[in-house]
């Protein structure tokens, strides 16, 4: 049996490489077409090898190599109306044998590069400390929420996480020990989220939340299970750390993922002003100016 998720992936995946497929086909069409009309001593190689180039990034290495021998087929066929041109026809075979091993190996090289461009791209959006996402990544899920926001108007929220007393532990017990306390919250919040809530640790001893297609009274269930579960691990470990969390609520939202991080962002701070170890939650209202939350804050 092929996993539930496997299959998910397979069909969310099938659509995309068929995207790319039909297109190549045509543009390997029309290569095959303009070589048998022109003449051989005019080579279009580099068209089939963008051509297979453009499959092997998009689809893989053995859709690749699968182009790469229709391409040489292609062009045998095409050539042997001049086999009688070489001194042996060997050459001719082995000259198209050539052919067919530097197309292969471009398709693999293209479908590695590939593969360390999505790893580095993955990389640049991870924390490897807690294992969570960072900014960047988190920005990036924000705005594709967004995008969902402004299709179907689904309701989400967002609460901004920060450490009370960090310092405390970082200079006082050393670094080592302020990253044990970055990397247990980090996990507390993977533990006990849903699969389709998204956590990052934003820099320093800050974390954020998003709540997809989630409403208010159910965003601050959330939180305030996280809440409980942070505290707890907190006091097993004698740590003097607490949590000043600001969650936005957004049922029409702003225009871009900074703004939405920073309106949660600013209710968090207003926790750090009024005494920190709080959360403090408000319904986003596309009037308020530069973010900044209306007086009627709530407060727990």
């Amino acid at each position: 049996m092929i996993p539930d998720h496997l299959l998910e992936r397979l069909a969310c995946a099938r659509p995309k490489i068929f995207m790319v497929l039909i297109p190549a086909f045509c543009a390997l069409a029309l290569v095959v077409t303009a070589d048998y009309l022109t003449s051989y001593k005019l080579s279009l190689s580099p068209f089939y090898v963008l051509v297979i180039l453009t499959v092997s990034w998009f689809c893989g290495p053995w859709w690749g190599a699968l182009f790469a021998c229709m391409s040489v087929f292609a062009q045998l066929q095409i050539r042997l109306s001049v086999i009688a041109l070489f001194a042996e026809p060997l050459y001719f075979y082995i000259s198209n044998g050539n052919k067919l091993f530097a197309y292969l190996v471009i398709s693999f090289l293209a479908s590695a590069v590939q593969r360390l461009y999505g790893r580095a791209t993955a990389a640049a959006r991870m924390d490897y400390l807690t294992g969570l996402i960072n900014y960047l990544g988190f920005h990036e899920r924000v705005s594709i929420e967004l995008a969902r926001h402004r299709r179907n108007g689904s309701i989400f929220g967002v609460a901004y996480i920060d450490c009370d007393n960090f310092k405390l532990v970082n200079d006082g017990l050393g670094h080592s020990e302020g990253d044990r306390v970055l990397q247990t919250v980090g996990h507390v919040l993977k533990s006990h989220s849903r699969e389709t809530d998204i956590i990052a640790r934003l820099g320093g001893d800050e974390f954020a939340l998003m709540f997809p297609q989630t409403g208010e009274f159910e965003a601050l269930q959330a939180i305030n299970k996280f809440r409980q579960e942070l505290s707890s691990a907190m006091t097993k470990h004698d740590w003097p750390i607490t949590f000043s969390i600001g969650v936005g609520i957004f049922s029409c939202v702003p225009q871009n993922a900074d703004r939405v991080i920073a309106f949660s962002d600013t209710l968090m701070y207003r926790v750090k002003a009024s005494g920190k170890n709080k959360v403090m939650h408000c319904v986003y209202s596309p009037g308020e100016a530069n973010n900044n939350p209306p007086k009627n804050l709530k407060a727990v």
